[in-house]
C-alpha cells in the first residue's frame, strides 16, 4: 500500500499528461504480468495431469486414447491405484492382440476399473483420467462386438 501511495505521489508531481502515460503502463504492466502468472500456474496443472503420456492406439481401423505412466511418476497418493488401472487395461490389450473372439474383460472388470478411476480422481485431482475411461469403453465396446459376432454364429 505504501508503495502505491508513494507511485501515485511521483505521478502527481510530474506534468498530467505524463503522469497519466506513466499510470497507464504501469497498470498494463501489472496486468500483463498477472495474466503472465496464471498462464503458468495453468501450465502447472495441465504437467500435474500428466496428459504427456497419453498416445493413440488403433485396431482395425478404430482408434482409442492409452495412458502409460513410467513408474517414478507413480509415487504419491493414487499411484497404486493408476498402476493398478495402467495393469488391467495393458492385460486388456494383450487380449485383444492376441484373440479375435475372445471377450476382453466382464461386468466385474469394467466396475472394478470405474471404482479404480473414482480412487484416482480422489487421491490425485489432478490426475487426468479421461484416456483411461476411453480405453476401457473401447474395450468393453469391442467385448459386445465379439459377443454378438459369436452369438450370431451359433445360429
Amino acid at each position: 500500500m505504501k508503495h502505491l501511495l508513494l507511485l501515485l505521489a511521483i505521478l502527481g508531481l510530474a506534468d498530467s499528461a505524463s503522469a497519466q502515460a506513466n499510470l497507464i503502463h504501469a497498470i498494463s504492466l501489472g496486468t500483463r504480468l498477472g495474466v503472465d502468472a496464471a498462464v503458468a500456474g495453468n501450465r502447472k496443472i495441465r504437467d500435474a495431469s500428466s496428459d504427456r503420456y497419453v498416445t493413440t492406439a488403433t485396431y482395425h481401423g478404430d482408434s482409442y486414447y492409452q495412458k502409460r505412466t513410467p513408474a517414478s511418476k507413480l509415487k504419491g497418493p493414487g499411484g497404486p491405484q493408476i498402476a493398478y488401472q495402467e495393469s488391467v487395461l495393458q492385460q486388456c490389450q494383450a487380449a485383444l492382440l492376441a484373440d479375435s473372439t475372445r471377450a476382453l474383460g466382464t461386468a466385474e472388470t469394467w466396475a472394478m476399473l470405474q471404482s479404480s478411476r473414482e480412487l484416482i480422481v480422489r487421491d490425485r485431482p489432478a490426475w487426468a483420467v479421461d484416456a483411461y475411461a476411453d480405453e476401457a469403453a473401447f474395450y468393453q465396446a469391442e467385448t459386445v462386438r465379439r459377443q454378438r459376432r459369436a452369438a450370431a454364429g451359433q445360429r
